[in-house]
């Protein structure tokens, strides 16, 4: 009995934020509230999105450099993000 209770503690439990949106005419949607404060999306963040053929998606959008993908030791200059490595290179 108690390693069952054990295994049951050790399962991780998801949960799945869903909702059916419409495209308003300017090809918007709306993301609902609850996904939102899930994802700690507020005004002013960047999503990423990707399409393919039956999907879209997006995603939060990580500060990254725009020439090797860090995203340690990163610099903004004019909305862009450089880590400390590639700036060094670029000053050589």
């Amino acid at each position: 009995m108690v390693e069952y209770i054990q295994k049951m503690v050790m399962v991780k439990v998801i949960m799945i934020y869903t909702n059916f949106r419409e495209i308003d005419k300017a090809g918007r949607i709306v993301i609902s509230k609850d996904i939102r404060r899930h994802l700690n999306l507020n005004p002013g963040d960047v999503l990423h999105i990707e399409a393919d053929d039956h999907c879209i998606t997006i995603k939060k959008a990580e500060n990254k450099c725009v020439f090797c993908n860090s995203t340690v030791n990163l610099e903004e200059f004019e909305g862009k993000y450089v880590c400390a490595e590639c700036l060094k290179k670029l000053r050589s």
